[in-house]
């Protein structure tokens, strides 16, 4: 492996997703992301199989799909992937062991409900060279990430849920190990050693740190945070930055592509990271 140009980003369907209609939005980020040449699209928030299908007639230099069915027939998780190369068939985990321990009784079902929808995606590329990793943790609207908010416990679960699917997928073990995504979780959290696995994913973005939930989709006063991410384990990575920030115009005027920034990572070198 020569290069590798990885991107995550939220797609923004969500139930309380605003903004222009998702194809509209997505033939937009198509566009964008073919003239970037990426070789990986990690994708959340996909969560109908025709828009999975829209996606991918746009991305004509990814021919490669990877998600798992959900109960209904969508992207389990809303998870997807799209690669340059060839891919096996994916596996997916969802967090069904997972509970919120505080928080009223309507937070508890609906978080339950999440963690039933929510999980990680992992799949290898055919020549067994690169693993890749795909996760959307239950949102945290409270703007809180402290120890003392009633997601902690619940992302707590999750992290672990993540990481030990990419453990079993062999994350670490493979060359090339990326795994990325909407973590819900701010890089200022107490859950940020989690995040990295302690040290077993190397985190890119670190030394920047820069947001990329958008701050113009949050309560006024409130400061975003990055709560995407893009780890890395087994190649040195060449540069990283944060892609699909402009706006774009739209029918209904000029408008964002989403709600989140998408974090890029280039990948180069073969000598492994320590």
């Amino acid at each position: 492996m020569a290069t590798l140009d990885v991107v995550s980003f939220n797609v923004f369907v969500g139930v309380r997703s605003r903004g222009a209609p998702a194809r509209e939005r997505a033939v937009e980020f198509c566009r964008r992301l073919t003239d970037l040449d990426v070789d990986v699209v990690l994708l959340q928030e996909v969560w109908s199989r025709s828009l999975l299908r829209f996606i991918g007639a746009r991305l004509p230099s990814l021919p490669h799909a990877a998600w798992r069915s959900g109960p209904a027939g969508q992207p389990a998780g809303g998870l997807a992937v799209f690669a340059r190369r060839p891919l096996c068939a994916p596996t997916f985990t969802a967090f069904t062991t997972a509970r919120p321990r505080s928080g009223n009784p309507l937070f508890r079902g609906t978080s339950a409900l999440s963690c039933l929808l929510q999980g990680v995606l992992a799949v290898r590329t055919a020549d067994g060279t690169l693993l890749l990793g795909n996760t959307q943790l239950t949102a945290n609207r409270d703007g809180d990430w402290s120890s003392a908010n009633r997601h902690h416990q619940l992302h707590h679960q999750q992290l672990r849920i993540v990481h030990r699917a990419l453990r079993t997928a062999g994350a670490h073990a493979a060359p090339t190990s990326i795994l990325g995504g909407d973590f819900n979780v701010a890089s200022t959290s107490p859950l940020y050693p989690l995040i990295v696995d302690h040290g077993a994913w190397h985190d890119p973005f670190a030394p920047t740190d820069h947001p990329t939930c958008r701050a113009e989709y949050l309560p006024a006063g409130r400061p975003a945070h990055r709560i995407d991410y893009l780890l890395v384990s087994g190649h040195p990575v060449t540069s990283a930055d944060l892609v699909l920030t402009e706006p774009a115009h739209l029918d209904g005027g000029n408008g964002f592509l989403s709600d989140h920034l998408a974090p890029r990572i280039r990948l180069g070198g073969t000598s492994r990271q320590a």
